[in-house]
């Protein structure tokens, strides 16, 4: 199986907005930003989750090694010096398993959906493609994401 770009319907939307879902769970994001304002941080830390940042590779593990993310976010941006395969890869070759097991959710620019082969993907990935309407995509996704691994 591979990963897919994901758009959210108007059915799924409207199932979500109904819904009785309280946020939980941690979410390690992890880039380089461009600008101060972060946009994707402050939907996810307004609507409950606990939001820990990396802007490195490194910084990236070592944060998740020490909290132990629900879901990891990654802005894919090359220009600023972070590529998302090159995270996904450190992550697949973790020492620990369960990092290597945590899902990802890529964050990627149009012109980027060719080159990170949506279809060798691992089913864990989903990427979304960075639009206007991204922050509700992305809130909706990553509350259908933390859901769906919950073992308890």
């Amino acid at each position: 199986m591979s990963a897919l770009a994901i758009t959210i319907n108007d059915k799924d939307r409207d199932r979500d907005a109904g819904s009785s879902f309280s946020p939980s769970g941690r979410i390690l994001k992890v880039y380089k930003p461009s600008s101060t304002l972060d946009p994707y941080h402050d939907r996810l830390a307004s609507i409950g989750y606990d939001v820990i940042e990396a802007d490195s590779y490194d910084q990236g593990i070592e944060l998740a090694h020490q909290h132990h993310p629900d879901l990891i976010v990654a802005y894919d941006d090359p220009e600023t010096g972070f590529d998302a395969l090159l995270w996904l890869e450190k992550q697949h070759n973790d020492r620990f398993s369960w990092l290597a097991t945590t899902p990802l959710m890529i964050l990627a620019d149009v012109s980027r959906l060719s080159q990170l082969r949506l279809e060798e993907l691992p089913d864990r990935v989903v990427v979304l493609q960075r639009r206007a309407d991204t922050l509700n995509q992305l809130t909706r996704m990553v509350r259908r994401l933390l859901v769906a691994n919950r073992w308890d």
